[in-house]
C-alpha cells in the first residue's frame, strides 16, 4: 500500500473515531446536529458507533496485503465510510443546508474514496 493511502487511513481513523465518540457521548453540538437532521438520540449514537467501527476497520488494515482478511476489512471499512458520507451529504441537502454544512462530509468521503483507490492500485 502506498504511503499516501496509509496517511489517508490515519486521517480517516482520527476523524471518524473522534466524530463517533462525540456522537456516542452525546456532545451538545452533536445533539443539535441530530435534531436538525431529524435523528433521535439513540439513532445518532448508533451512527457514532458505526463511525467508530469504520475507523477501527480502516486502521487495522493499514499494513495488510490487499487480499488478506485485514486488507479486505480496510477496503470494506473505507467503502462504508465513503457511503456514510454520501448519505450525510444527501441528508444535509434535503434539509436545505448550504455547502458549508456538508463540506466536512464531502471532504471525508473523497478521502475515503481516494484511500480505497490508492489501496487497490
Amino acid at each position: 500500500m502506498s504511503v499516501t493511502a496509509s496517511i489517508f487511513s490515519v486521517v480517516l481513523f482520527l476523524a471518524f473515531a473522534m466524530a463517533g465518540i462525540q456522537k456516542v457521548r452525546w456532545n451538545p453540538m452533536m445533539s443539535g446536529a441530530a435534531e436538525h437532521l431529524g435523528f433521535t438520540k439513540s439513532a445518532y449514537q448508533r451512527i457514532g458507533m458505526l463511525e467508530i467501527a469504520g475507523a477501527i476497520g480502516v486502521i487495522v488494515g493499514v499494513a495488510a496485503n490487499g487480499s488478506s482478511f485485514w486488507g479486505v476489512l480496510n477496503e470494506a471499512a473505507a467503502a462504508g465510510l465513503a457511503l456514510s458520507m454520501l448519505l450525510a451529504m444527501i441528508m444535509h441537502i434535503r434539509k436545505g443546508d448550504n455547502a458549508k454544512m456538508f463540506a466536512p462530509a464531502l471532504v471525508l468521503g473523497v478521502i475515503a474514496l481516494l484511500e480505497l483507490i490508492l489501496r487497490a492500485s
